[in-house]
């Protein structure tokens, strides 16, 4: 498996981050129980799940972006919990208008800060399967 292929299918692991941190937040901030399900944005036109993958294309650029030159697993560590956290801002700029229709800049960085326990548990999946991929990657190298 080349490296940009593993670094490809690594980066894919912030959809799952992203999904669960809009899980959890909305738990945590909106409801009191825990549902798979997004919320419904309050355009018609718009998508919960396009919105969320939209959300995380940034961050999977970044991941690519950076990992690329990479070979220490630790900065790897580093970069997906650095592209997972830009993943959750995104989501958080995004869904907040599930908990009301007006949100600054400085409410949304708080929104993420209050739901960071939510985001480093969101982050586990997605660095197992980061661990996963980088054992096959270097098994066949």
């Amino acid at each position: 498996m080349g490296r940009s292929l593993a670094r490809l299918l690594q980066g894919l692991g912030l959809i799952p981050v992203a999904y669960l941190f809009v899980c959890l937040m909305v738990a945590s901030v909106g409801q009191s129980t825990f549902s798979l399900e997004l919320p419904t944005l309050t355009d018609p036109d718009s998508n919960s799940t396009a919105e969320l993958m939209l959300g995380t294309l940034p961050a999977q650029l970044l991941f690519l972006l950076l990992s690329a030159f990479l070979a220490s697993r630790q900065l790897l560590v580093g970069t997906f919990v650095l592209a997972g956290t830009l993943a959750a801002w995104l989501q958080c700029q995004v869904f907040a208008e599930h908990f009301g229709t007006t949100w600054s800049s400085n409410e949304i960085l708080i929104l993420l800060g209050v739901n960071t326990p939510w985001l480093a548990l969101a982050l586990i999946p997605g660095l197992a399967l980061l661990l996963g991929v980088e054992r096959l990657h270097k098994q066949s190298a």
